[in-house]
């Protein structure tokens, strides 16, 4: 009799806990469709974050996913002058520089750690063990080359060798000020060969483009033989859809780029934040980062067969620390050293019309 009463509290408990948090989720969609929106700031290239929030808006869920997309170093500037200024518009934050997340949180407390669900299972080097934010996705910077001009064996095998004389007025360089590939790899190639490095460079007389996805047209069209770094999915891509690139693996390693998201502290719409916040991180979503050439820490992806396994690249990676320190510092050396060089590739404002 005391055993039949025991197992009949217990499970009453049981259900008691099941019910409960069912109904704590129901809540939480409840509060998010009266929200009704969700506003992503995302650096991920225009065409593949319009899929992901596209893809969540067919959901119906009552939602509706509003995308803002600019580089890395264009979001975080945006995001910080509309906090200085009292006005909060994103939700969830996403970006290629990991060093302005541990500013965001550390210093700003602009971050809202949120344990997305499913988030214990990615894989250990895709999170962080309070939450503080995942990675949605990564990537690696590679010099990229065009095959109707160059052969393999005349593309370079080192960083150093795009230094040559050779290659002046033949390269085109994407601008830290605009992404967050860009930055990195300008802290990754000046520790290892030293801070004249882009200096150096310079003397080659490079284009200088905005981002660095978008240095891959030009290599394309042939206005010059190479880039001397461009995101490697965005190569995948394009190699894919069949433009005329191949992608060159420098013997010293490529800059390894991990991408985090987080949702945000002051999000306008903070139940909304969470519910997109999974979505970005469920399989579906981190199936479509994949299937597009990113490297992600779901557990369960499929890659594409034509992309090449993260383990075959030696990679380069700086600490967050370090790229929270040296990221500023780096865009205003760039800007200094390519001061008298027209930038490229950067939208123009539209002039208001004047009433």
């Amino acid at each position: 009799m005391y055993l039949k009463k025991l197992l009949g509290t217990v499970l009453a408990l049981c259900f008691f806990v099941v019910a409960l948090s069912s109904v704590a989720y129901s809540a939480d969609m409840r509060a998010a469709k009266k929200e009704g929106k969700v506003v992503w700031y995302s650096s991920i290239t225009l065409k593949i974050s319009q899929e992901i929030c596209n893809t969540f808006n067919k959901k119906k869920l009552g939602i509706k996913c509003v995308l803002h997309r600019s580089g890395s170093s264009k979001l975080y500037r945006r995001y910080i002058k509309e906090a200085r200024g009292g006005i909060f518009r994103a939700d969830v934050f996403h970006t290629s520089n990991i060093g302005q997340f541990v500013i965001l949180h550390n210093k700003r407390k602009f971050l809202r750690p949120y344990k997305v669900k499913g988030g214990d299972k990615f894989l250990s080097n895709f999170k962080t063990d309070d939450g503080k934010w995942y990675i949605l996705r990564s990537s690696v910077m590679v010099p990229v080359y065009n095959t109707k001009l160059l052969k393999a064996s005349q593309v370079p095998d080192s960083w150093l060798g795009y230094l040559d004389s050779k290659w002046k007025n033949k390269l085109v360089i994407s601008d830290p000020n605009y992404g967050g590939f860009s930055t990195i790899t300008m802290i990754a190639l000046e520790n290892m060969f030293g801070g004249d490095y882009f200096q150096k460079l310079k003397a080659n007389n490079p284009r200088r483009w905005g981002s660095a996805a978008g240095t891959l047209g030009l290599v394309a069209r042939g206005e010059v033989l190479m880039t001397h770094g461009a995101v490697a999915y965005g190569a995948y891509n394009k190699i894919k859809s069949g433009e005329p690139l191949a992608m060159a693996v420098p013997k010293e390693g490529v800059p390894f780029v991990r991408s985090p998201n987080s949702v945000l502290a002051k999000a306008p719409h903070p139940n909304a934040a969470e519910v997109y916040a999974d979505y970005l991180f469920s399989k579906e979503a981190q199936q479509i980062l994949a299937n597009r050439g990113l490297y992600v820490g779901h557990p369960g992806i499929t890659y594409p067969k034509e992309q090449t396994p993260l383990s075959k690249f030696k990679l380069v990676e700086v600490p967050a620390n370090e790229i929270s320190k040296k990221s500023k510092p780096a865009r205003k050396k760039f800007k200094k050293i390519w001061s008298g060089v027209k930038l490229e590739g950067k939208k123009k404002k539209k002039k208001k019309k004047k009433k």
